[in-house]
């Protein structure tokens, strides 16, 4: 937890987010709050958790998800290398 914290307090490296996403993203999240401070229950905080991770990561620019993703996409992508004939 107290990396996770760490990670999210840093700038980022490159911004990884296009601007589309980044509109997207915060345009998504306002919704999704505004659904969890209208609606009663236990999915009106998960609304608002899920709004404001959203709103984060548009307003912010960087996502540490997809970074992750893009290193695994990498390495499952890359083929063997063939051993020489």
């Amino acid at each position: 937890m107290n990396r996770l914290l760490r990670e999210m307090a840093q700038e980022p490296t490159t911004p990884n987010v296009t601007a589309m996403e980044k509109w997207l993203s915060i345009g998504g999240g306002l919704l999704l709050i505004g659904k969890g401070l209208t609606r009663p229950g236990p999915m009106r905080l998960i609304n608002l958790a899920l709004g404001a991770a959203a709103v984060y990561r548009g307003a912010r620019g960087y996502s540490p998800t997809k970074q992750r993703l893009r290193k695994v996409r990498a390495q499952r992508i890359t083929p063997p290398s063939l051993p020489p004939r």
